[in-house]
């Protein structure tokens, strides 16, 4: 009875390692209404101000009620909503083209948009297979690994980032000090083991696009 008792511990150590690494990246998010009401010391480290947080917040919300009533957020056809400064960044998989086409309709209709970077994958089979469930819990653990490089690298400014992964492909959000960080990023995720590519979103602190003086 001992040594079983033993071996379920184990067990349950195991899997609770593996669930933080699934829970972690979901939670990516709603990251800046956890800063806001805790991390004080952070906030000095973000270019997003409090201001914009918001503003992201309600963008990303709107936008996924709209998904979610046009069959955008469901097993089959599964688009994640970054949102930084007003530039919102859809990834996932759809079943046909006309789903992906909804989808930026739908983006620009939410107050504040300013850019809408369309990264969705169309799956041409239309069928779901049990691989790609494993390839989505990969993903976000991989998510969560690149999250953990980026909090540890004392050269970056992690809060100023936002990572998302689908079929092994990293795509960065966000605002850089300076080309140096920026490439520092892309660096980081690209030697995460099982990173196939990464394609960055990331702009510079001084790009026109960001509307600040």
């Amino acid at each position: 009875m001992l040594k079983k008792f033993n071996i379920s511990k184990a067990l349950i150590r195991r899997y609770s390692f593996l669930l933080f690494f699934l829970i972690f990246p979901l939670t990516s998010c709603v990251e800046t209404i956890v800063i806001s009401t805790g991390f004080g010391a952070g906030l000095a480290y973000r270019e997003k101000t409090i201001d914009d947080t918001r503003s992201d917040i309600k963008i990303a919300t709107k936008i996924g009620y709209k998904f979610i009533s046009n069959g955008l957020k469901n097993f089959g056809n599964s688009i994640d909503i970054t949102v930084n400064e007003g530039r919102v960044m859809l990834t996932g998989i759809v079943r046909d083209p006309q789903k992906a086409k909804l989808a930026q309709e739908l983006s620009w209709q939410a107050k504040g948009v300013t850019e809408v970077i369309d990264e969705i994958k169309i799956n041409e089979t239309g069928k779901i297979a049990p691989k790609d469930i494993a390839s989505a819990i990969f993903d976000y653990i991989l998510t969560a690994e690149i999250e953990t490089k980026f909090a540890l690298a004392k050269d970056l400014r992690t809060l100023n980032y936002q990572i998302t992964t689908v079929d092994n492909e990293v795509y960065l959000l966000g605002v850089a000090i300076n080309e140096k960080e920026m490439n520092r990023a892309i660096a980081i995720a690209s030697k995460a083991r099982g990173v196939s590519k990464v394609v960055n979103h990331v702009i510079l602190a001084n790009d026109s696009r960001r509307g600040k003086e």
